[in-house]
């Protein structure tokens, strides 16, 4: 009867026991938005004789702001549409020079968006770091 008790307490004292706990995974640090990207913009308005088709795009972030310069030779009242852009909090940006746009997104070091000018209009991708 004594081995049965002690056995009893063992097996009591096993079940008792607590696991441990696992150890807290921190978070990830986020990506930060400042540094080079580059890309390729995609025609989707416009002929590509004109406008091009597929062309690399590089942007430079700093300060979660960059300016791009969207070169339209064939629009003689405006050959060169500047976008002074500023990257919101969320990661969006949406900025105008006359009747073009730029806007898109910015998250996890990949930017994308489109780019419109009076005779063509682009969508673009672009990482940060990356090479195309």
């Amino acid at each position: 009867m004594g081995s049965l008790a002690l056995l009893g307490g063992i097996a009591l004292a096993g079940a008792c026991t607590t696991q441990p706990t696992p150890a807290a995974v921190a978070p990830s640090p986020p990506v930060p938005i400042d540094g080079r990207y580059d890309g390729v913009i995609q025609l989707v308005r416009g002929d590509a004789i004109n406008c091009g088709d597929q062309n690399p795009i590089m942007l430079q972030v700093a300060h979660q702001a960059f300016t791009y310069r969207l070169s339209q030779p064939q629009a003689d009242w405006q050959p060169v549409l500047v976008f002074a852009t500023t990257i919101q909090p969320d990661g969006s940006f949406n900025t105008q020079s006359g009747t073009g746009y730029m806007r898109g997104t910015v998250a996890s070091g990949h930017m994308q968006g489109t780019i419109a000018g009076d005779i063509c209009e682009f969508s673009f991708v672009a990482d940060r770091g990356g090479t195309w």
